[in-house]
């Protein structure tokens, strides 16, 4: 039988609780590489099997995003004090977990993530959770040029708000429900955007406040300042004024072992 190559990305170095959680899991007869998720690359992810991420929501994403093709164990290090909402188990079953992935006794859910796009570049991380644009100084209006293509049908508008959120099912229950949109189904393949805090007032009214995206639409944001695009709160890209952003459901889930 094969063995199986593991990456095992934690939350804090070598010497932490996480890391050492881990040590022992090489007796299961899986090969096993650590990774501290702050400096993970596309590259750490060649040649293996199957990604374990230990710690809580943030390593969990972290891990996620370059990742394609192959699954991800997400592990709550510390559930009494994490909510843990993307990850599955907690440590006190992980070798138990592993003992069944090494038979193929696990199921794997599709979670579906955002793609992004720039001057017409595909970028190589995807969004679990939620991509975020605004001005570059989170104290000065966001203005941009938005346009939405879908349902055949297009529609565009100069826009001033605070910011444009696009969402996931899976990160519909977080930063997009704080800021009013109505959370939805893991399961539903579209993004949903919302503008944040809309500048309206007697002249100006905006047609675009909130869209679904399904597979077959996308969305346009050209900014008119110096802007930055915020992916799962935790990578960020500068954008200049006039940069083509575009926005799509991604072709490749994220494949999150159950």
């Amino acid at each position: 039988m094969k063995k199986l190559k593991a990456i095992i990305v934690y939350k804090h170095p070598k010497n932490s609780n996480e890391s050492k959680v881990c040590r022992p899991l090489d007796t299961n007869g899986i090969k096993i590489k650590y990774s501290w998720k702050n400096s993970l690359t596309k590259k750490d992810f060649n040649g293996f099997d199957f990604v374990v991420a230990i710690g809580g929501d943030g390593t969990a994403l972290s891990a996620s995003h370059y990742l394609v093709g192959r699954p991800l164990l997400a592990v709550n290090s510390n559930p009494k004090n994490s909510e843990g909402a993307l990850t599955t188990i907690s440590v006190d079953v992980l070798d138990k977990k592993l003992k069944d992935i090494k038979e193929g006794n696990y199921e794997v859910e599709k979670l579906e993530r955002i793609e992004v796009s720039i001057n017409g570049r595909k970028q190589d991380i995807l969004a679990l959770n939620e991509v975020f644009i605004a001005n570059e100084k989170a104290y000065l209006s966001s203005k941009y040029h938005i346009k939405f293509k879908g349902g055949g049908s297009k529609v565009e508008e100069d826009q001033i708000s605070s910011g444009l959120i696009f969402s996931t099912g899976s990160g519909s229950t977080a930063w997009f429900k704080s800021a009013g949109g109505q959370p939805f189904g893991v399961g539903e393949k579209c993004i949903k955007m919302l503008v944040r805090e809309p500048y309206i007032r007697k002249i100006l009214r905006f047609s675009i406040l909130e869209k679904t995206i399904h597979e077959e639409d996308s969305i346009i944001v050209v900014p008119h300042t110096n802007a930055v695009l915020a992916i799962d709160s935790i990578r960020e890209i500068k954008l200049n004024k006039d940069d083509k952003v575009k926005i799509k459901i991604s072709r490749k889930p994220l494949l999150r072992i159950r």
